[in-house]
């Protein structure tokens, strides 16, 4: 794809390169095998509650347990004073995990890192997932909690919604869904990896075998629970689909070789025919949603900073604009 919306990164650091070779010749490899059933996703989430208890909460921010709209999460303050902060903004994050595992613990050195970068405050939401709920129930705890925050918000027109993989498919849809509703609308999403296509029969076979991550033998058995029941998506069921003029200024990232990073190239071409603001970086070397490693690995660092001042340009466009 060729457009100035885009970056190539072409380089790897060690650490980054050896973390990937890992993840593809262990993890994936049990991902693949793991069972779909209520007692192996029951497993999975407990992978939150173990980081929680191993991991010491970071000094640098003050972390404290928070709901909004009935969705409990995590809001995370800097109190050290930032070069050219996000004033008065917000910030609203969705974790990732297939929409089966994972939480605030286990993303909590990605949303320090935000916060420590923006100096705004970030709440990172614990939203209902498979078995509890299908992605429809994900979807409206997140707009539940956006709603909520453009109450409580020092400036609701200052709110930058974002998310990893599944957590980027909730931050896509709740900037359309607050489009579609009327109300006001984030100033910017940033997606990390997101997942903008879940049917998964879409999405190139080339890319699906090489991530070194995402092994699709699992997505294959797990996908079905996405849509149980009789509830209904809001909106479209893949944002990639939906109308580009919905979308604020959009931040997303993708790794050279795995499962999303087609559609974020579907995504960026579609925003920018349309006119919108897009920055789309390819990175070569990373393993899906690599920002989450935040502090481990170099890369993630640089991304991280790159979504906040991305973040903040589109920012100080909204106040231009008004």
């Amino acid at each position: 794809m060729r457009t100035d919306a885009v970056t190539w990164h072409d380089r790897s650091s060690r650490v980054a390169l050896i973390l990937l070779w890992v993840v593809r010749i262990l993890f994936k490899p049990i991902l693949s095998l793991w069972p779909s059933n209520d007692f192996g996703i029951a497993v999975l989430g407990r992978l939150s509650w173990v980081v929680d208890r191993i991991t010491p909460t970071p000094r640098a921010v003050h972390v404290t347990q928070t709901e909004l709209g009935g969705v409990p999460g995590e809001r995370i303050i800097s109190p050290k004073p930032v070069d050219d902060p996000l004033d008065d903004a917000t910030i609203l994050y969705f974790h990732g995990g297939g929409f089966i595992f994972c939480g605030p613990s286990t993303h909590r050195q990605l949303c320090v890192q935000l916060a420590l970068d923006s100096g705004a405050p970030v709440y990172s939401m614990d939203y209902r997932q498979v078995p509890a709920v299908p992605i429809a129930g994900s979807v409206q705890d997140a707009m539940n909690a956006y709603t909520a925050l453009l109450e409580v918000a020092d400036d609701p027109t200052r709110i930058v919604v974002g998310g990893d993989s599944a957590g980027g498919y909730l931050a896509a849809k709740v900037a359309e869904l607050a489009a579609r509703r009327g109300i006001q609308r984030p100033a910017a999403v940033i997606g990390y990896s997101p997942l903008l296509n879940l049917d998964l029969d879409k999405h190139d076979p080339k890319y699906m075998a090489r991530d070194a991550y995402l092994p699709i033998k699992a997505l294959g058995k797990i996908s079905p629970r996405w849509f149980a029941g009789e509830e209904a998506i809001e909106g479209e069921t893949n944002p990639v689909d939906a109308d580009p003029a919905l979308f604020p200024p959009m931040f997303m990232c993708a790794a050279e070789y795995e499962l999303t990073r087609p559609d974020v190239e579907i995504m960026t071409e579609r925003l920018v025919s349309a006119g919108r603001t897009v920055e789309t970086h390819l990175w070569r070397g990373q393993i899906h949603a690599w920002p989450v490693l935040a502090r481990a690995i170099p890369e993630a660092m640089e991304l991280i900073g790159l979504s906040t001042r991305f973040a903040r340009r589109a920012i100080v466009a909204v106040d231009d604009a008004a």
